[in-house]
């Protein structure tokens, strides 16, 4: 069975890593498993990911690929050469030749809809397809799929019978128990990560994780980016620079943020699931964002219970992009805790004062 895997950021890669690892070790018994990794260039660190990967016998091709976008005044008349015809999509954006992914692929695995995916299943008409967790936007049904533009889905679908992501055969979630959204029964939940094997990868990665920085107030950015949105972040960090100096202000790695208060900074290059492994007193950190999936996955992924702050309701939901369903995953999600009153989801902007002085007085 030939994999085609499909990510765009470092958590989706922990994720490919962690199921490609159990697939090789006899995970669903996979008769002659071989598996190619596709890796998209658009977040901090990747060229340096991609290389130490490179080194490795993880995968048996590894490749790095740049967004290509259409631009100037043919960019019409290319988007509609790139929806007629996939050879002409991947030889002139990419270089790549058709006989080289014709029919090379039996399973499709990928997060959420890209055109470069929707090109390789035209490719791989007969491959399955599968989606992974991409991070907690895999429990919200807005953001799951992504589907394309009405348009290019009406003219793929008259020329080509299109893909529709919709038809995928199972979704691997890192906890199942917090989805809520459709198609329950498709779901399969990722194995832990082998001990070893997480050991391994923190020392393959150790190069780009270092950081000498270490506060115990973490400002996890999203990105999310409208006049609301920076409304209402601007105000919760004028709260939160009351403890300038306990913060590190975690730049996303696809979108920079203005970092107006002058806090300590990280780039977003790191592998943030490594680094936190490697940071001290982790239970006694704490994490603030909107609803952040760099919030969910010390619990998620290693069983650690850092204190965390959610300001999702101290916007509009259209803001925030809250649906029932996420909701609950988030209610799951508070009482895995120990001791679940260490999540916080203040409802106005007093409350998140409230919450900060608990923290740091420790009073939780």
């Amino acid at each position: 069975m030939r994999y085609f895997y499909y990510v765009n950021s470092a958590y989706q890669l922990m994720n490919v890593l962690n199921l490609n690892n159990h697939r090789k070790n006899g995970f669903e018994n996979i008769e002659d498993y071989k598996a190619d990794l596709f890796l998209l260039n658009t977040f901090n660190g990747a060229d340096k990911i991609y290389g130490h990967l490179k080194e490795k016998d993880y995968f048996d091709n590894v490749y790095i690929i740049d967004k290509k976008t259409n631009k100037g005044k043919l960019h019409t008349v290319y988007s509609l050469l790139d929806s007629l015809s996939s050879s002409f999509y991947f030889s002139s954006k990419y270089g790549f030749e058709k006989s080289f992914l014709k029919n090379k692929y039996d399973v499709i695995s990928t997060p959420k809809y890209s055109i470069f995916v929707d090109q390789i299943c035209r490719m791989n008409r007969k491959a399955e397809i599968e989606l992974f967790e991409e991070g907690s936007a895999s429990y919200n049904p807005i953001d799951l799929l992504e589907m394309q533009p009405r348009l290019y889905k009406k003219v793929d679908k008259v020329l080509h019978n299109g893909v529709d992501l919709t038809e995928y055969k199972r979704i691997y979630l890192v906890n199942e128990d917090m989805y809520f959204s459709d198609y329950k029964d498709r779901v399969i939940e990722i194995p832990k990560f082998d001990d070893d094997f997480l050991n391994e990868l923190c020392v393959l990665f150790e190069d780009i994780n270092r950081q000498s920085v270490d506060k115990p107030i973490y400002w996890i950015s999203q990105f999310l980016n409208n006049e609301e949105f920076n409304r209402m972040v601007d105000e919760v960090l004028s709260n939160v620079n009351k403890y300038h100096d306990d913060v590190l202000f975690c730049q996303h790695p696809r979108n920079h943020m203005d970092n107006k208060y002058g806090f300590a900074e990280s780039d977003g290059s790191h592998i943030w699931e490594l680094k936190v492994l490697g940071m001290k007193d982790i239970n006694e950190k704490l994490l603030v964002a909107i609803h952040s999936t760099a919030c969910f996955s010390p619990k998620m992924l290693f069983d650690k219970e850092p204190f965390i702050i959610f300001i999702y309701k101290l916007g509009s939901y259209e803001v925030s992009n809250m649906t029932p369903a996420f909701e609950k995953m988030i209610e799951v999600f508070k009482n895995s805790y120990s001791n679940p009153d260490k999540v916080m989801i203040p409802e106005d902007m007093e409350e998140l004062k409230e919450c900060l002085k608990k923290y740091n007085e420790r009073t939780i």
